[in-house]
């Protein structure tokens, strides 16, 4: 709290000194009627700390209050699937596809006589299967 500079010393019992400016404490739980009743007797205004939201009721009627519904659970196969291979995805086709095409370009490089060729081509075909191996794999 900031003073004037000329402003009056006050003593400690005169109604306007500190101690008798203190703000009230606010002690009880969020919610709760004390907390209500203290910010009441403060003078501050209610706020979302004073009260907390009531639950949703559900209206009953007399004819609902014989229906009971029972909730089904979802069935379960218990059956272990067992290991058969997957069914190649469009993507792996392309992938196999893709490394028969590398295949045979090397071959006919090879027929050719262009040995470079064919070896660059071999070590691309390994690349690609072995690429493809460890995406099987996950």
């Amino acid at each position: 709290m900031a003073f004037k500079i000329n402003a009056p010393f006050q003593a400690a019992g005169e109604p306007n000194s500190i101690e008798s400016n203190k703000e009230p404490k606010i002690t009880a739980g969020i919610g709760t009627k004390k907390r209500a009743q203290q910010y009441e007797d403060a003078g501050y205004a209610p706020d979302h700390t004073t009260h907390r939201k009531k639950a949703k009721t559900v209206a009953s009627s007399s004819k609902g209050a014989d229906i009971k519904v029972k909730a089904e659970k979802p069935k379960v196969s218990s059956a272990k699937p067992t290991k058969k291979e997957a069914p190649k995805s469009k993507g792996v086709k392309k992938k196999e596809a893709r490394i028969s095409k590398t295949r045979e370009k090397g071959a006919k490089a090879a027929e050719s006589g262009n040995i470079s060729k064919a070896r660059r081509l071999k070590a691309r075909e390994r690349r690609l299967k072995k690429r493809l191996a460890k995406k099987s794999k996950k």
